[in-house]
């Protein structure tokens, strides 16, 4: 556990959500000088829609468990609690999963291949700027108890 409060974070910068605004506003703005549409299948926008919702209930689901927890979203303030009931059961990352989700969902249903280009940078910024400081102060923080977690449980998916 660290010992300085004001270290207590995992120090991460930037947060996941403004680095996918970020992402999705470029690939819109990118289209409108340079199209690259998706093809226009009904089923890539349905299947868009799916995502996007399916995006949002885990988001809404990774938010109660958060709530319950009593641990604040934000990646620059400590935690209380390990969190490993709710969606993080089944992923270590699922609010990022589900910005993923969603960027790839918005991509689909606009038709927006510049979307779906953006989001590969996007993921492995989030990856190596977020992820990766976020489980070194999570097995600084809990130790062993993380360890597990991680071995019990993907990354990802």
């Amino acid at each position: 556990m660290a010992s300085d409060r004001s270290e207590d974070h995992a120090d991460v910068i930037l947060p996941p959500p403004v680095i996918h605004i970020v992402s999705i506003g470029l690939g819109g703005v990118i289209s409108n000088y340079f199209p690259m549409p998706l093809p226009h299948w009904l089923i890539l926008q349905w299947a868009g829609a799916v995502l996007s919702v399916a995006a949002i209930a885990m988001t809404l689901w990774g938010m109660r468990e958060f709530r319950a927890s009593r641990n604040p979203v934000a990646p620059i303030r400590p935690i209380n609690r390990l969190m490993v009931s709710g969606p993080y059961r089944f992923t270590r990352n699922p609010l990022y999963l589900s910005l993923i989700l969603l960027q790839l969902g918005l991509a689909l249903v606009f038709l927006n291949g510049w979307m779906v280009v953006m989001l590969l940078p996007v993921v492995v910024i989030v990856h190596y700027y977020v992820v990766i400081r976020e489980e070194a102060y999570l097995l600084r923080r809990f130790g062993s108890d993380y360890q597990t977690y991680q071995e019990r449980v993907r990354r990802w998916i």
